[in-house]
């Protein structure tokens, strides 16, 4: 199809065009019935101040402004964020924040501080499948369909099987204690059995399949934080989350060293105390800012 030059114009407008947050329906429908009882009040010099309710304030308006407020109303129903909105649930957490969700299906869902996890109404009816931004810990039922988790960076789907699934801006870890997945990101394709996993920085290949090594995982859900050549400046992002804390360092170069072992995670101070030892660096603790040195 060709278009004009002003038809051109208003396209490429429209393109540019921000679609405004959908405002709260009760609100809309509030503000719309205040008008029309306005509206109507002034042609009919009535000046009574009666409440009606929705219904009959329906019942009380003409048909033209019936209309009117119906096709308003439905515009608002239709848009795509105000379906969004209603047709997605969604579960959040904040630092040092955990939360267990039991989806429909009864999938034991156990998210991690600072994640986030969604899924459409429609679970478990044509589809079992749930969008994760952060880290959490799943225990799928087992189910006629399969089980999908969408991440940023690839998609992990099974039947049933219990796993951890990390997905943050620092990297990308499934691991598997019960079951067998399949992660899949582009043309990549692999598969996880039990006490496998991977934990990379953004793609990964077969050859990227590691045992795990620590007696309880994921180490999180234990209190524990465990360290396999990990950077300082990693580590510290997971202090950060789960102690709801800010770290900064005097020396940013600090931040490159390397940690191994396990982290006894229940208690900040314990925290601290263990990675000054294994690091030979000093901190100073005021408040919800700790400072190494």
């Amino acid at each position: 199809m060709k278009f004009n030059n002003k038809e051109k114009h208003i396209w490429e407008v429209s393109k540019k065009t921000q679609l405004p947050v959908p405002p709260d329906k009760d609100a809309v429908w509030m503000r719309l019935v205040q008008e029309i009882e306005i509206y109507e009040n002034k042609n009919n010099d009535y000046k009574a101040n009666v409440k009606k309710s929705r219904w009959s304030t329906w019942l009380g308006i003409g048909p033209k402004t019936k209309a009117i407020l119906a096709l308003s109303f439905m515009v608002v129903l239709l848009s795509p964020l105000t379906y969004d909105l209603y047709h997605t649930k969604k579960l959040y957490t904040d630092a040092a924040q955990r939360e267990t969700l039991l989806l429909p299906d009864g999938t034991k869902v156990m998210l991690n501080s600072e994640s986030m996890i969604t899924y459409n109404r429609n679970y478990n009816k044509d589809n079992r499948s749930v969008n994760l931004t952060g880290e959490a810990y799943f225990i799928v039922n087992k189910g006629n369909l399969p089980f999908n988790i969408h991440t940023s960076h690839g998609e992990v789907s099974v039947l049933g099987t219990s796993f951890n699934v990390r997905s943050r801006d620092e990297g990308f870890e499934v691991g598997v204690n019960e079951g067998k997945v399949q992660v899949i990101n582009g043309h990549n394709r692999i598969y996880l059995t039990k006490n496998q996993l991977i934990d990379v920085r953004f793609d990964f290949m077969e050859n990227d399949i590691s045992q795990i090594t620590m007696d309880k995982y994921p180490d999180w859900i234990n209190q524990k934080f465990y360290c396999n050549q990990t950077t300082l400046g990693e580590l510290c992002l997971e202090v950060e989350r789960t102690f709801d804390i800010q770290i900064k360092f005097l020396d940013p170069n600090i931040k490159k060293l390397t940690v191994s072992g396990s982290i006894e995670a229940s208690n900040l101070n314990n925290v601290l105390h263990t990675i000054s030892l294994l690091t030979k660096q000093e901190f100073k603790l005021e408040g919800d800012i700790c400072t190494i040195l």
